[in-house]
């Protein structure tokens, strides 16, 4: 319920912005607020994944996959995720999510999103995702790619950039 406020704006505003293609690097502004910091006064780890939501819908909205998935009866789901954490973000710190579509495999796409606060990286979150149908079944990734009309990226590439990260998230 603490995101509410934030939830509510990336839904008004993000769907009238666009221009970026599905592979762009999208960035999202947000600040540390009273209600994202656990006993220690840092950031709440979970809090972590709820802001990379907003990254991702953000991104979701500038490329058109939310349209793109809409007009075909798709949605994206979270098929697993993953953070590794490097310094702590505090409160009232303003902060920069990148989300980066790294790629795909026959049946995820994987996201990269880097936290950033003065331009040092304060953790780092990979998620994989899939679509499905909304009349129920699974929605390849070379279909998807097909739709968007784009050259899916090289998933060789991709255990370089999830380096560090548990192999078996892939």
């Amino acid at each position: 319920m603490h995101m509410i406020l934030r939830t509510l704006w990336i839904f008004l505003f993000k769907p009238k912005k666009h221009g970026s293609s599905f592979y762009d690097k999208t960035f999202v502004q947000m600040r540390v607020l009273p209600t994202d910091l656990d006993t220690f006064m840092h950031v709440n780890n979970g809090v972590y994944f709820s802001f990379m939501d907003f990254g991702r819908w953000d991104h979701i909205f500038k490329n058109q996959i939310h349209k793109i998935s809409k007009n075909n009866d798709w949605y994206p789901v979270v098929a697993g995720e993953t953070i590794r954490f490097k310094k702590s973000l505090k409160l009232w710190n303003r902060f920069t999510i990148e989300t980066t579509l790294l790629g795909n495999d026959e049946k995820y796409f994987y996201i990269k999103q880097n936290f950033v606060f003065n331009e040092d990286v304060m953790a780092t979150g990979l998620v994989k995702i899939r679509f499905l149908k909304i009349k129920g079944g699974t929605v390849s990734a070379a279909e998807v790619v097909k739709v968007m009309g784009i050259s899916p990226k090289d998933p060789g590439k991709l255990t370089q950039d999830w380096q560090g990260f548990d192999s078996s998230f892939l």
